[in-house]
Parts: structure tokens; sequence; C-alpha cells
């Protein structure tokens, strides 16, 4: 996974790549709810939009929107894929479609995507490795005015900026977000609270320091059941639970190298 380097703006949350290997099992691989908008390339391999391989099979390049519920795919063997981690307002901008039509979806880029994205997912589908990938987009959202690199200032204090926090009223702020993301400010600070705990509870559990009320308290909920709530909402499965799985259960895969 490859974070963005600081900059103004911000359009990609990350960039990331994954490939299992020559004789990989067939596995799963679990997602959580999260509010972005991702665009992946299946460059080897089959993936199943599903729990097995009676699900259907993806293309071989998909859009997905927004995730309000966790998520499961699963590989029949051997894998290789990108995928790139969009804001939904900037992808929204570069797109021109509204991430709220992709929610909990992951459909053909090429059905939905305009005629002016096709030359970049020829060219990343062709390029000699994920350096290559991400210059590719790097320079084409460049090209479009669009700053690949991520602000220091975090996204959803950025995006409240952007729609006038400080100079309209709660009805018109919450309105602007629906329109720019798709999702309520409420459901957006709940996966940034989210985001935040998961990093801070697997840094501290690696130091053998994990304490949950601590971490519930220092991460913005109102008390540790409140957390409990959440990261079941968000990962399907409870604190201590996800924590121990992303360790050592390989379809947590991204739970482990999420940053």
């Amino acid at each position: 996974m490859s974070l963005p380097a600081t900059g103004p703006g911000g359009a990609v949350r990350a960039y990331f790549w994954r490939d299992t290997g020559a004789g990989s099992p067939a596995h799963l691989n679990r997602f959580p709810a999260a509010p972005y908008c991702t665009v992946t390339w299946f460059l080897l391999g089959t993936v199943h939009d599903g729990q097995s391989a009676a699900a259907p099979a993806l293309d071989a390049i998909v859009v997905g929107g927004p995730f309000t519920r966790p998520a499961t795919t699963f590989s029949a063997g051997r894998v290789r894929a990108f995928t790139v981690v969009f804001f939904p307002d900037a992808f929204a901008r570069l797109t021109g479609l509204a991430p709220a039509g992709f929610a909990d979806r992951l459909v053909p880029a090429r059905d939905v995507l305009p005629a002016s994205l096709m030359p970049l997912l020829d060219e990343v589908a062709a390029a000699a490795g994920d350096a290559e990938r991400i210059a590719q987009v790097d320079a084409f959202l460049a090209r479009r005015g669009h700053a690949g690199a991520a602000s220091a200032a975090p996204w959803l204090r950025r995006l409240l900026h952007s729609v006038g926090i400080d100079r309209l009223c709660e009805r018109q702020v919450e309105r602007r977000i629906r329109e720019a993301t798709g999702q309520s400010l409420r459901t957006l600070r709940g996966a940034e609270r989210f985001e935040t705990a998961l990093l801070d509870a697997r840094a501290a559990a690696e130091g053998g320091t994990l304490h949950w009320a601590s971490l519930a308290s220092a991460g913005g909920f109102s008390d540790q059941p409140h957390l409990s709530r959440e990261w079941r909402k968000l990962s399907g499965t409870s604190p201590a639970d996800l924590i121990e799985r992303q360790a050592r259960d390989e379809s947590y895969w991204l739970y482990r190298c999420w940053k």
C-alpha cells in the first residue's frame, strides 16, 4: 500500500496492490464499510463478487462506490490486482458520476466511466509495474487539474470547509455533503472514527498496550459499548476479534496493511 505525498487538495486516499503468488489457494477478501470510491484492475486471476466461486465473476476492471456495510470477495487462486482509492467528492468531480449510484456495488469500469478515462484504464493495465501505475494515475490527475497528493489536513475537515460549514446552516451543510459524497455527515464521521481507532488499536496491540476503554474515550466514542457497536456495523465483527483476525487471518489483509 502507498499513500500519496502530502500536498494541496487531494483526490487519492491511497494506492494498494496485491499479488498472492504462484500456487495461491482460493481465499476470501474481507473489506470494511468505507466512504471511498475505488477503481481496481485485476491484472491476473479471477475474483468473484461474493463468498465463493458460485458468485458472479468480476470484470477485469471495476469501479466500487462507497460501502455502507462490510463486503467480501472470493479469489479463485492466484490474483494480482492494483487499486486506486479516491475520496468520493474527488471521484465525482473527476468522473461526473454520483458516488451514491455505486453504493455497495462493484461494476465494470468500461460500462460506467466516461470516455475520457478509457486511455487511463488501458495505460494502467499495460504498465510494467505498480510504481509506473501510480505515476500514470498521478500524471492523469495532474493534467486534469486534480491533485493526486493528499492534503496534510484530514479529508473530512477539508470537505466541511469546502461546503461552507463556517457560513451555512446545519441543514445546508448536510445537503451539500450528501451531494458531494452520497453519504450523510454522520456516516462520514463514524467512518473517520472507525478508521482512526483501527490504526490506534493495531499499533497499541503490537506494543502490548491496548486498552479498549481508553481507546474509545480518546477516539471520540461515547463509551466502549459505542465503539463495539460501530466496529461491528462497519467490519462485521467485534473490536477484539478484528484485531486478532487482521494479524492472523489472511482474508483480513486490507485491515492489516491500511495506514
